[in-house]
């Protein structure tokens, strides 16, 4: 009787195990046209984490920069017809050093954010000694920064002298701003400026060539899209 009973639960065992193996050959029934298929393992994601992978995936867009800066420099000036104080050199050609002065300024640039940006700066600047002199320089900007602390940058504009006699010159330059909080960085540039002059014994017109270096701080404001 006991073989009986094994040998039959056997053949059940064997029975079912046929079926299952004939149920998973068979291809799976259409669900219709209004069912919702089933979420493959690993596709049951929530909709805040699929805005969030999209959000990442997503380039780049355009940016805003706001840079302000506070800066201290003094000049040399390669044309000395009038044999300045601070004269270098015996001859009307010897350079000679320029007052120190204070320089205000603040710049706007737009572009990609991990690339090159463009705009517009404004730059106030007035002397800290000797004669009163002030200026003012609206520039083409433009500004690199990518995924490094140091933000380069570079200036092109025309440099307006208020007093103490108006005139009108060229002005390039080239600068660093090396981070050292956020937003906050140290900065430094190199100014490049030439004007022309009233007329002397020697020369009907007379240009001036003034390269300056400055250092100070720098506020640099990143508006992300």
């Amino acid at each position: 009787m006991l073989e009986l009973r094994t040998g039959l639960a056997l053949v059940a065992v064997l029975l079912g195990a046929s079926a299952g193996r004939a149920a998973a050959a068979q291809p799976a029934a259409d669900p219709g046209p209004g069912a919702v298929a089933a979420p493959l393992p690993g596709e049951d994601r929530g909709d805040a984490e699929l805005d969030a992978y999209r959000a990442l995936a997503r380039p780049p867009g355009m940016a805003g920069r706001v840079v302000s800066t506070l800066a201290m420099g003094k000049g040399m000036r390669f044309n000395n017809p009038y044999r300045l104080q601070a004269q270098l050199g015996e001859t009307a050609e010897s350079p000679s050093l320029t007052a120190g002065y204070l320089d205000l300024g603040i710049a706007l640039a737009l572009g990609p954010a991990d690339g090159v940006q463009h705009g517009g700066a404004l730059r106030f600047s007035v002397a800290l000694d000797g004669v009163p002199q002030e200026s003012l320089t609206p520039s083409y900007f433009v500004a690199y920064r990518g995924l490094s602390r140091v933000l380069g940058y570079g200036r092109l504009g025309a440099a307006i002298l208020i007093e103490p006699d108006a005139n009108v010159g060229g002005e390039l330059a080239l600068g660093l701003g090396y981070s050292l909080l956020a937003g906050v960085a140290l900065s430094g540039e190199i100014v490049g400026d030439l004007f022309y002059g009233a007329a002397t014994y020697d020369a009907a017109y007379t240009v001036y060539p003034v390269v300056s270096a400055q250092l100070g701080l720098m506020i640099d404001h990143e508006l992300l899209p």
